[in-house]
């Protein structure tokens, strides 16, 4: 989908684009399957396309108190609305043809709300994260947060291990309380070089 803010300049064209490019890629990173993962609360796994080469006999576990660098990214919600919304944007006869909008009305129509980006917010600090940056209501909203590999294995359902001296990896993919379904796109971090 293009999106033109109008008076702005190619650069703000292609930051424009790459909110398209993000909300696409958030929708194909929506919520998977719903499970009980081993605790009483009901938990959804993102499809995230984790590594496969995990082995958990062999592999060694990344010492518990590594500290990560992760991000949660937010799901786009309406998507059959917005995939109309693009179709009739680039379509000459729709009446809405290349009626672009602003990063911040697409926001509005098919970012998450405050309420669920300020839940996801609280969830992640009653993990024992920290909070390190956060972005609402622009382009690409997201929480980048810090936390051990111990505190990431606990809230997200998975193991971290070590397949190759210098590396880290997930077991499965990230496992996110229900009601973040559909909210969560994707958790970001959960594998990579160790330093």
């Amino acid at each position: 989908m293009k999106i033109r803010i109008p008076g702005k300049s190619w650069g703000s064209r292609l930051v424009a684009a790459g909110l398209a490019v993000w909300l696409g890629l958030s929708a194909a990173g929506c919520a998977g399957t719903s499970a009980s993962d081993d605790t009483s609360e009901p938990v959804t796994r993102l499809s995230q396309n984790h590594p496969t080469n995990v082995d958990l006999k062999h592999d060694l576990p990344v010492p518990r108190d590594k500290v990560l660098t992760m991000q949660v990214d937010f799901a786009l919600r309406n998507q059959a609305e917005f995939d109309e919304l693009s179709r009739e944007i680039d379509d000459k006869k729709s009446p809405h043809y290349h009626q672009w909008l602003t990063p911040e009305q697409v926001h509005q129509r098919f970012g998450e709300t405050a309420d669920q980006y300020h839940a996801v917010e609280q969830w992640l600090l009653s993990q024992g994260f920290t909070i390190t940056e956060k972005r609402y209501n622009e382009s690409q909203d997201f929480i980048k947060f810090m936390g051990t590999a111990l505190q990431a294995e606990t809230a997200f359902k998975i193991k971290l291990v070590e397949p190759q001296y210098d590396r880290y990896i997930n077991s499965k993919d990230p496992a996110i309380p229900d009601q973040f379904a559909g909210v969560i796109s994707r958790v970001e971090g959960l594998y990579g070089l160790l330093q």
